[in-house]
């Protein structure tokens, strides 16, 4: 649910800890958003960093540069105005991602109509009609947490996790989806998989997707998906960028 008030608390030493719900929903992450969009506007004596997450923010300061209580006390006032705010959901970039959703590209696919009752195409069409959000990034660097997904798509976790899921894995579950920038475990649904670069060190933006980002899913057959993969060298590549915000 969405707190009647945001919840700000210390986490550690040099940060604070904006909450605003205790759930997945475009609800609970609108004023998130609101907030580190506030921020990011205005200059704050020792402000280092924001960490958005589905339903906080953490900010990052300098104890040095500002107080706990003269940062709590700014925040809560603002922390409060987000929760206000009535954004404009089609705001922020659109990024068009390539997925294909057949053969060893999907490995889950079978046990995800078995438990939806859907067909093959109708699980593609329901997880390419609408943009998604991207509601923070973690577990490896560059993984988004992509949602929320339509009921319709609501599968469990696996019981035990695969040892390796490979890198650009599209997968779903819980409500929401992620793309495994590298190979490693995991325990979600694979759906399909994207040829696109997630996460470059060399590359100044370091990670394609950026929280509040949108995120369409477009399917595309095998000889499609290779030739994308033959190309996409560099974040970006492969990817079709719909607007800028």
């Amino acid at each position: 649910m969405l707190y009647p008030k945001p919840n700000l608390k210390p986490s550690g030493d040099h940060a604070l800890r904006i909450t605003f719900g205790d759930e997945r929903s475009l609800e609970v992450n609108r004023p998130v958003r609101a907030l580190r969009a506030m921020l990011k506007s205005q200059s704050i004596p020792g402000l280092r960093e924001m960490v958005p997450t589905y339903a906080s923010l953490t900010v990052l300061y300098d104890p040095d540069a500002v107080a706990f209580q003269e940062l709590k006390s700014r925040l809560g006032e603002m922390a409060e105005a987000a929760m206000l705010h009535k954004d404009d959901e089609n705001a922020g970039r659109l990024l068009r991602i390539p997925v294909c959703y057949q053969g060893p590209y999907a490995p889950d696919m079978e046990y995800i109509c078995d438990y939806t009752g859907l067909g093959p195409q109708e699980v593609i069409s329901l997880h390419t009609q609408q943009a998604y959000f991207v509601f923070q990034l973690g577990f490896t660097p560059g993984c988004p947490f992509i949602g929320p997904l339509q009921e319709k798509l609501h599968v469990p976790l696996m019981q035990s996790p695969r040892t390796h899921t490979p890198k650009g894995a599209v997968a779903i579950s819980v409500g929401q989806t992620v793309i495994y920038p590298r190979a490693t475990p995991g325990g979600m649904r694979i759906v399909g998989s994207t040829p696109v670069q997630l996460f470059q060190l060399e590359h100044a933006d370091l990670t394609l997707f950026k929280p509040g980002d949108r995120v369409q899913f477009a399917a595309v057959d095998v000889a499609e998906y290779q030739d994308i993969e033959a190309r996409a060298v560099n974040l970006y590549d492969g990817v079709e960028t719909l607007n800028h915000g």
